[in-house]
C-alpha cells in the first residue's frame, strides 16, 4: 500500500469527501431532520460531530499515514490480536458496497424511467406515481432492466477502482463537484416556492421540547459515524496514501465541514421541494423510500404537473447526482478492502478488483428480483447499524488503549501550525466518549429490536432476518478470522519450504 500516493492535497480531500458524502447524507439525513424537529437534530448532530466524529476521523487518517497501511495492518500494529477486527471492517465495507452497487443500479434505472414517468404522471394517481419504481421497474418478477443497470454499476466501479489512489482522486472531481452543483440548482428551485420560508423554518428552527427525546440523541450521534464513513476501513486506507507534509487536522476539518454542508444542502432540497409541491407529509426516515417513492412523486410536480419537460430535466439531473454519489461511496468501500487483500494474499490489485466485482455482480442478481427490497432493508440495518457499532466499540477500545503510547495526537499535529488538535480532549474522546456513545447505540438497537419489534426487524419474517441479517453479519466477522488464518498458513508454508531447502 505504501507505493500508492495521492498526488495532491486536493485529490485526498476530494476522495475523502466523496467517500463521506453518500446516499446517507443526501437521503437519510434529511429524513432524520424531518423526524426529529429539524434544527434540534442539527444542533445535536453538530455537537456530536465536534466531540466524537472529528476525533475518530483524525485518528483513522493518522493511523493510516503512520503505518502506511489499511485497517487490518493498523489494528495489528496496535494489537496483534486485533488484526481480524481490521479485516472485519474491510469485509463489512465489501458487503455494504454490494448493496450500494444495487442502489446505484436502481438509480441508473430511474435515470431511464424518470422522464417517461413525468410524461405519464398527468394521468396517474399520487399512489401510482410514488409506487411506480417498485411496481413497474422491480415489480413482482425478475427485472431485466434492473439487472442490466446493476451490471453497468459494477463495470463503472471496477473502472474507478483499478487505478488506485490516482483514479480515486480523478473520479472524485466529477462525483463530488457535479452532484453539489446539481443539488445547488435544485435548492435554488426549491427556494423559489412561495412557502420556502416555512420549509426553512421547519428545517432550521429548533424544537426545544424535543431535546428530552433519547432516541433523537442516539440517532444524531449515530448519523455522525455513518456520515463521515469512519469505522469501516476507508479512512485508514486513504491515510496510507497521504504524502508527507499533509496537515491531517486541517484537512479532516475540511472533510467534516464539507460533509456537513452537503447534508444541509440535501436537506434544503428535500424540505423546500416537498413543501413547494404540497407533499410535506411524505417525509421518510428510509433513504430507499425517499429515493424511489418520495422524490419521484415530487419531481413530477416540481415545475407544475403539466410541465413535463422541465420536470423530466430536473429528474434526470437529480438522479445523475445520486448516481455519482453512490458510485464514489461504493468505490471507496471496495478500496478499503482491495489493497489490504492484495498485499495480504500477494495478488495483483487489478485481479483482486476484478474478482471482487465479478463476485459482487453475481450476488447482486437477487436485487433484480421481488426479494430485492427485503434483502436490502434487512442487510442494510444489520451491516450499517449493528456491525458498524460493534466494530466501532472494538476499534475505539483498541485505539484508546494505545492512543497515548503512540502519541497519536502528535501524528495528527505533525505538520500543523497554531491550529492544532488539542491532545487531552482528543484522547478523552477516543478512549471514553466514543466507545460509550457507540455502546449506547448498540444496546438501544438491541432493546428496540427485542422489545419494540418483537425480535422481527421491520415486521419481516424471521427467516428473512436470519438469512439476510444475522448470517450476513456473522459472516463478516468470521471472514476476518478466516483471512488471517489463510495468510498465516501461507507464511508458515513458505517458512517450512525455506527450512527444508536449507537442510537439503
Amino acid at each position: 500500500m505504501a507505493q500508492e500516493r495521492f498526488k495532491s492535497r486536493g485529490g485526498f480531500i476530494l476522495a475523502c469527501v466523496g467517500a463521506a458524502i453518500g446516499l446517507g447524507d443526501s437521503l437519510r439525513f434529511p429524513g432524520l431532520c424531518a423526524k426529529y424537529g429539524g434544527g434540534t437534530f442539527l444542533l445535536i448532530y453538530s455537537i456530536a460531530l465536534v466531540l466524537i466524529g472529528i476525533p475518530v476521523l483524525n485518528a483513522e487518517i493518522a493511523l493510516g499515514r503512520k503505518f502506511r497501511a489499511g485497517a487490518p495492518k493498523c489494528m495489528a500494529n496496535l494489537n496483534k490480536k486485533a488484526e481480524p477486527l481490521g479485516w472485519a471492517s474491510c469485509f463489512n465495507s465489501l458487503a455494504v458496497a454490494v448493496m450500494y452497487a444495487a442502489l446505484l443500479g436502481w438509480i441508473i434505472a430511474m435515470l431511464f424511467k424518470i422522464a417517461p414517468l413525468c410524461k405519464q404522471s398527468t394521468s396517474m394517481t399520487h399512489s401510482e406515481v410514488s409506487g411506480y419504481f417498485f411496481n413497474e421497474v422491480i415489480g413482482g418478477k425478475f427485472s431485466p432492466l434492473a439487472f442490466i443497470c446493476i451490471l453497468a454499476a459494477w463495470i463503472l466501479m471496477y473502472l474507478c477502482l483499478r487505478g488506485g489512489a490516482g483514479s480515486l482522486a480523478k473520479t472524485a472531481k466529477f462525483t463530488v463537484i457535479i452532484p453539489v452543483v446539481l443539488l445547488t440548482f435544485m435548492a435554488g428551485r426549491g427556494l423559489l416556492y412561495p412557502n420556502s420560508g416555512e420549509a426553512l423554518r421547519a428545517l432550521f428552527v429548533p424544537d426545544f421540547s424535543a431535546f428530552g427525546d433519547a432516541e433523537l440523541w442516539l440517532n444524531a450521534v449515530g448519523q455522525v459515524f455513518f456520515s463521515l464513513s469512519v469505522l469501516v476501513g476507508i479512512m485508514p486506507a486513504y491515510g496510507a496514501y497521504l504524502p508527507e507534509g499533509t496537515n491531517i487536522f486541517r484537512d479532516s476539518m475540511i472533510i467534516a465541514l464539507s460533509d456537513f454542508l452537503v447534508s444541509i444542502l440535501s436537506s434544503v432540497v428535500l424540505f423546500t421541494t416537498l413543501y413547494g409541491c404540497g407533499l410535506q407529509g411524505e417525509f421518510s426516515q428510509s433513504g430507499i423510500a425517499t429515493a424511489f417513492m418520495v422524490y419521484p412523486a415530487a419531481i413530477t410536480l416540481v415545475f407544475g404537473a403539466g410541465n413535463t419537460v422541465l420536470n423530466s430535466v430536473t429528474g434526470v439531473l437529480f438522479y445523475a447526482s445520486l448516481a455519482m454519489m453512490a458510485l464514489q461511496s461504493s468505490v471507496s468501500m471496495l478500496e478499503a478492502a482491495a489493497n489490504p487483500l492484495s498485499e495480504k494474499l500477494n495478488i495483483n490489485k487489478k485481479k483482486i478488483a476484478a474478482a471482487v466485482c465479478i463476485t459482487g455482480a453475481a450476488v447482486c442478481v437477487i436485487f433484480a428480483t421481488p426479494l430485492a427490497s427485503v434483502v436490502l432493508d434487512v442487510a442494510d440495518h444489520f451491516l450499517n447499524y449493528f456491525n458498524i457499532l460493534l466494530l466501532g466499540v472494538a476499534e475505539c477500545m483498541v485505539i484508546g488503549g494505545k492512543v497515548k503510547t503512540l502519541n497519536l495526537a502528535g501524528e495528527v499535529n505533525r505538520y500543523t501550525g497554531k491550529f492544532r488538535m488539542p491532545s487531552k480532549p482528543f484522547y478523552f474522546s477516543l478512549k471514553y466518549l466514543s466507545p460509550a456513545a457507540l455502546s449506547a447505540l448498540a444496546l438501544w438497537g438491541v432493546y428496540h429490536l427485542i422489545f419494540q419489534e418483537g425480535g422481527r426487524y421491520g415486521g419481516y419474517p424471521f427467516w428473512a432476518q436470519a438469512a439476510f441479517g444475522w448470517l450476513v453479519s456473522i459472516a463478516v466477522f468470521c471472514a476476518g478470522f478466516i483471512i488471517c488464518g489463510l495468510a498465516g498458513r501461507k507464511r508458515r508454508g513458505k517458512r517450512n519450504l525455506r527450512t527444508s531447502l536449507r537442510t537439503q
